[in-house]
């Protein structure tokens, strides 16, 4: 019965003695970082899909030939312009636009503003055709020429749920943002060949913002 206990005894204490030795070679092989040194992930920056040269499958289970209208890609002409400078009128960034070589590109501009503060909310949405989008995208992801001194450094996204020149035009005509008591420069504005046209009127009562 003794030698027995021993025989078990000297078990477990080899085996506890392999587990320890497994432990340490792993710890060894563990990269250790002081608080907030760790490294992040690698995170490809958000690009627009590019266009594809097969042929896609439609909802109706046809197929389209490449460049069809149906493709996903050309469905999305709006995007969302991020961490613009606060400061920033909508004639500067209409400026800015042009003087990054897109006068007569885009038809639709919004730069929605804290009317209280006068400031800018940080984003704004822009609508053009999906070429336009392609070099707007190009243009202004990663950009941080501003006209005024900031660290700031611009994204761009898909604008969401709201897509297209219609869609924009509907969501807003008959927001508080268009009525008369609103300065114009806090409004969003459309445009024909770098021409600017009158917003469409509303078709009911619009309510005043304040």
């Amino acid at each position: 019965m003794d030698d027995g206990q021993s025989l078990m005894q000297r078990y477990r204490k080899l085996r506890r003695a392999k587990t320890e030795f497994a432990l340490e070679r792993a710890m060894e092989d563990l990269e250790v970082y002081e608080l907030g040194t760790a490294p992040r992930p690698h995170v490809a920056p958000l690009a627009p899909p590019t266009p594809t040269t097969a042929p896609v499958k439609t909802a109706c289970g046809g197929v389209a030939e490449p460049g069809h209208r149906m493709s996903y890609r050309k469905e999305r002409t709006t995007v969302m312009l991020r961490n613009l400078p606060n400061n920033y009128t909508r004639e500067m960034f209409l400026e800015m636009l042009d003087s990054e070589g897109f006068r007569g590109s885009y038809d639709f501009v919004y730069l929605p503003c804290d009317f209280h503060r006068k400031a800018n909310l940080g984003y704004a949405f822009v609508n053009m055709d999906a070429p336009g989008v392609d070099a707007l995208w190009n243009t202004f992801h990663g950009f941080s020429a501003w006209a005024l001194p900031t660290s700031k450094v611009c994204e761009v996204t898909w604008s969401g749920p709201h897509q297209g020149f219609k869609a924009h035009v509907e969501r807003y005509r008959n927001s508080p943002v268009m009525h008369k008591s609103v300065p114009d420069e806090y409004k969003p504005v459309i445009f024909k060949n770098g021409l600017r046209k009158p917003f469409p009127a509303p078709t009911k009562k619009v309510k005043a913002p304040f």
